[in-house]
């Protein structure tokens, strides 16, 4: 605190005091003229009266008239010749008008006599011998006044930064759940909530990170396995016949590794945030049908009715790539769990967009509900490619409709089936 206090205080003493001499030159050179013009006419009056006095008597007869007159007036009164004085023409021209010639930051006032070479000097008395000394106690005693003030303003300002500082070092000591609460009159308010937004963020990135290793390791361990009961059978079997079918299942089991590494890649990107998601205008009713498309064949070999029930809008403004891959995944999860009818739609709610996927399947469980968009999360614990899954699907789903602004819900459809529902903001 003590180093914050005394930069601030140096920056504001240092800062105060030359802006004051800046202030205090800038106006005496814009309002010389004005003072100049003030000054003659306090002293013009007292400079007319000595005049008067003077004017007719010459040599010692003016010097004897001043030393009478000087114990009177407690002014600097003396006679100079104005060879002496080295006038300008600007100063002499004001003497010929009879006018006053003011030097010395007006404290000399110089006036003609009776338009002769001798000239009379009025200064004003002198300033109080302690007047420097009192210019400086004034200026220590508005330093110390100014410190008193910084102190009790600086005081709060470090408190909470100390708290802020503490709270970043207990984070950085991995202590991801350190926060930082302050009064709503801090001025580092807002600091301090952007902090915790960001250790959130960490916090959150690093346990679905955690999440996502032991998810994966888990989940890579069944085909894994697969494959390695199947090569010691395929070294055993000596039935051509039966090599094949367990080729053509090791095939299989390649192939799910290879979609599982896809999705998790694809999910891993949308979720640290390293995909940018640039939307496009997209021709509405071909895109929902390309997409329907690439799981028609699905759908009929697991003998369901898949079909485009509603398209009510001309354009939609997306990023094709992902949300296509979200809507296949609602729709092959629609499939994998409907008895036998599949319905999709995609329509504008004022400025929102949506595609809704219903099924006539079992439904989801109220309670299993938001649990079923967590990474490797399933309500079904089958490892049956038929209805196991992968646990990422959904997850991407929701990761596809907050990276464009909105999210995805759960809940029964008209059929008792499961009925999704994905909204996104509409962007101009």
């Amino acid at each position: 605190m003590l180093r914050l206090f005394l930069g601030l205080y140096l920056v504001l003493a240092v800062g105060l005091v030359l802006a004051l001499q800046t202030v205090e030159h800038t106006f005496n050179a814009l309002l010389d003229n004005q003072m100049q013009a003030y000054n003659r006419e306090a002293v013009r009056g007292q400079a007319y009266s000595l005049v008067e006095q003077l004017r007719g008597l010459e040599g010692p007869g003016r010097e004897q008239q001043l030393d009478a007159l000087r114990p009177h007036y407690g002014l600097g009164l003396t006679l100079v010749e104005a060879d002496q004085l080295n006038l300008n023409e600007q100063e002499k021209a004001l003497l010929d008008k009879g006018l006053l010639v003011i030097r010395e930051k007006y404290t000399q006032f110089i006036s003609s006599i009776d338009g002769g070479p001798q000239l009379l000097s009025i200064k004003l008395p002198a300033e109080p011998s302690l007047m420097p000394f009192y210019i400086a106690a004034a200026y220590l005693m508005l330093a110390v006044l100014i410190g008193i003030v910084l102190f009790f303003w600086v005081r709060p300002h470090w408190r909470d930064l100390e708290k802020l500082r503490l709270a970043a070092e207990r984070f950085g000591d991995n202590d991801l759940s350190s926060r930082i609460q302050l009064s709503k009159r801090s001025n580092i308010r807002d600091l301090s909530e952007h902090f915790n937004l960001m250790a959130a963020r960490i916090e959150g990135l690093i346990a679905n990170q955690r999440e996502l290793t032991n998810a994966v390791s888990h989940e890579l361990r069944t085909p894994i396995a697969r494959l390695s009961f199947e090569l010691d059978q395929l070294k055993q079997q000596p039935d051509p016949a039966q090599n094949r079918e367990l080729i053509a299942d090791m095939y299989a089991d390649l192939g799910e590794l290879e979609e599982m590494v896809s999705e998790l890649l694809t999910y891993a990107s949308l979720e640290r945030g390293a995909t940018v998601i640039t939307r496009e205008n997209i021709q509405a009713s071909s895109w929902l049908d390309s997409v329907v498309g690439s799981v028609a064949l699905e759908a009929e070999a697991a003998g369901v009715q898949l079909l485009i029930v509603e398209c009510q809008i001309d354009q939609v403004r997306i990023e094709p790539r992902f949300m296509a891959r979200a809507v296949i995944n609602l729709l092959r999860n629609a499939i994998r769990y409907a008895a036998g009818r599949v319905e999709v739609s995609l329509v504008r709610c004022g400025d929102c967009y949506e595609v809704q996927v219903n099924d006539d399947g079992p439904g989801v469980p109220v309670d299993g509900r938001e649990k079923i968009f967590e990474p490797f999360s399933r309500l079904d614990a089958s490892r049956d490619r038929r209805t196991g899954g992968f646990g990422l699907g959904l997850a991407l789903v929701r990761r596809v409709s907050q990276s464009h602004g909105g999210q995805v819900e759960v809940a029964d459809s008209a059929w008792g089936g499961a009925s999704f529902r994905m909204t996104w903001a509409h962007l101009d």
